[in-house]
């Protein structure tokens, strides 16, 4: 679990997109609030088992915050970027937008995600 004011971001490793996002953070995450973790590490593997129930069906990024709470999917996107520089978190302006709808569209870019590997 995340340590001290830390957050974990768990990415799919094998994933250009997922890898291309997790270098998108780490030159930006100046204050070193974001840790990134490939979910098919050991580390990731071991915090995969952790998850909710409620995530435990999901292909997503995963956020898990300072306080252990776990976001997936869209909810983690936003949350990633509400730890970044005020200018990415103005991003998180998707928000508005309801979550079903958010994770709708989430999952038919992550479906498309890996076509072009």
């Amino acid at each position: 679990m995340p340590t001290g004011s830390q957050s974990i971001v768990l990415i799919d490793g094998f994933c250009p997109v997922c890898t291309g996002w997790a270098a998108f953070i780490g030159k930006r995450d100046k204050a070193g609030r974001i840790s990134i973790i490939a979910q098919e590490t050991p580390e990731g593997e071991a915090l995969i088992l952790e998850r909710p129930p409620a995530l435990a069906d999901l292909d997503s990024v995963f956020l898990i915050d300072e306080s252990g709470r776990w976001f997936a999917r869209s909810s983690a996107v936003i949350q990633i970027l509400l730890q970044l520089p005020p200018l990415y978190r103005l991003g998180a302006i998707i928000w508005l937008i309801p979550r079903p709808f958010r994770d709708a569209a989430y999952d038919i870019y992550a479906r498309n995600r890996k076509r072009d590997i």
